[in-house]
Parts: C-alpha cells; sequence; structure tokens
C-alpha cells in the first residue's frame, strides 16, 4: 500500500482498475445508472416541451425517486465488485438478507447528498469530505452496523490526496462536457462535408443551446465521472482499511507465493 501517492497517480490507478474490470462491473453500473438518467431526461423534456407538463409532473417525480433508489443499490452492489477485483476477497453480498440490507440502508442515506454536496460546493472547503463521504458508504454498502461511521473516518482519511483528487475531477468534468459539446456540434456539418447530407441542424442553430441538449450532454458527463471516482474511492477505502487490518500485505504475500511457484514450475 502506497500512501504517498499523488493524485495523478491515484486516477491512473482506478483506470487501471476499471480496465481490468470484468462486464458484471459495467452490467450493474449501466443497469443501475442508465434508468435514472433516461428518467432524468424524460421529466425535464416533459416539463420543458409538454403542453400537459402539470399533470404528468407528479408521475415523472415518482419515476426519478424510484429510479434513483434503484441506481444507489446497484452502485453499491457495483462498488462490491470493484473492491472484489482489487483486493482478491470473495464476499457473498448477493445473499438476499445482505443485499436488501444494502439496498435499505442505501435509500436511507444516499437522498441526504442532494442536499448536503451542494451546501458543501458553496461552503467549498468540506466538499471534499462531504463527496468522499457519500462514495465510502456506496463503496462499503452501509450494511455493517459501523459502515456509516467508516466511511467518514475513511473520507478524512489523507486530505491532502483527497481534495486534490476532487479538484482534479472537478477540473475534468468541465472539460469532457465540452469535448462532449463539440462531438456532436460537429457531426450534423461532418455529415454534410463529406456526404452532403443536409438537415435542421445545419439550416437551424437553436438547437445548439437546446437546454435539453446541455442537460443530456451533463448527464453522459456525470456517468463517466461518476464511475471513475468509485474506483478512486474504491481504492482509497481498501488502503485506508488496510491500516488496521493489514489486507494489503497477505495480498502482496500471496501475489509473492503465485510468482515463486510459477518460477519453480516445470
Amino acid at each position: 500500500m502506497r500512501t504517498d501517492r499523488t493524485a495523478l497517480v491515484l486516477i491512473e490507478e482506478a483506470i487501471q482498475l476499471l480496465r481490468k474490470s470484468p462486464a458484471p462491473v459495467y452490467a450493474l453500473y449501466c443497469m443501475g445508472t442508465v434508468p435514472f438518467l433516461l428518467a432524468l431526461l424524460n421529466f425535464c423534456a416533459e416539463m420543458s416541451y409538454d403542453r400537459n407538463a402539470g399533470e404528468k409532473c407528479a408521475s415523472s417525480a415518482i419515476a426519478i425517486a424510484l429510479t434513483y433508489c434503484w441506481m444507489k443499490g446497484l452502485q453499491a452492489f457495483c462498488c462490491r465488485e470493484l473492491v472484489r477485483v482489487y483486493t482478491g476477497n470473495v464476499e457473498s453480498w448477493w445473499k438476499p438478507d445482505r443485499m436488501w440490507a444494502i439496498w435499505s440502508r442505501q435509500i436511507a442515506f444516499q437522498p441526504l447528498g442532494l442536499f448536503i454536496k451542494p451546501l458543501a460546493w458553496l461552503l467549498v472547503f468540506p466538499v471534499g469530505y462531504v463527496s468522499a463521504f457519500f462514495q465510502n458508504l456506496t463503496v462499503l454498502g452501509g450494511a455493517g452496523h459501523h459502515d456509516v461511521r467508516k466511511s467518514w473516518e475513511l473520507a478524512r482519511l489523507w486530505p491532502k490526496q483527497g481534495f486534490a483528487v476532487y479538484s482534479l475531477l472537478s477540473l475534468l468534468a468541465p472539460i469532457l462536457f465540452f469535448d462532449l459539446y463539440a462531438v456532436i456540434l460537429s457531426i450534423p456539418f461532418t455529415l454534410k462535408f463529406l456526404l452532403g447530407i443536409e438537415s435542421f441542424m445545419t439550416r437551424i442553430y437553436t438547437w445548439l443551446f437546446s437546454p435539453l441538449l446541455l442537460i443530456a450532454i451533463g448527464t453522459v458527463t456525470y456517468y463517466l465521472i461518476d464511475l471513475l471516482a468509485k474506483a478512486i474511492e474504491v481504492i482509497r477505502c481498501c488502503d485506508g482499511d488496510s491500516l488496521t487490518t493489514g489486507e494489503d500485505l497477505v495480498r502482496r504475500l500471496a501475489a509473492l507465493q503465485n510468482e515463486e511457484g510459477a518460477l519453480r514450475a516445470p
């Protein structure tokens, strides 16, 4: 375990963790996050363009709330799989009683982040602690009796590294947003230039400033940045937990024994 990682090194390790993660990690994340983002886009579209928006407001809001709870549960399961990939420990989180415990704790605590995180951003200083706390609660699952307290203790661990990481993610998010915006902007004009395909997008430019388009790009940005943030907190949580359990030494010893066995094999 390295405690002197820079933010860039930690982000690189998180990317490597995602690269070697199996398909179930991405399946769980997509199954949880995509329905919520689609429900959010549908709500924004109905409230912006539907003449019967008032009648559909309640049902669309309920759909957002339900898909949000669904998303937080599956994201916690996704993080448990990421922990398994990083540590090699096989934990039976898929038992019905444990799944229900994780899901219920996520539903109970994660909605608080919708109110606490904006306040933390206004105050600037505690945003690293607050963001890390809710991410850690997703990583740990919350099924344990001390997971909430442990999430806060891990969030306060290595504060310089944590603030540097979230500063870089905050910088990366708008860069990714404008990159996606530029790609979408270039598609219709590229088709017109190369293939001569004319459309309303090349004749009328008001769609470039459509609130729904900006929200859609924002949801894709969230989808990508949030998965990276969870991988980062998986590494931080596992390394922080190893300070008291020594699991990183056990993993390193097992790896050395496997390498030695492979060298001795004929």
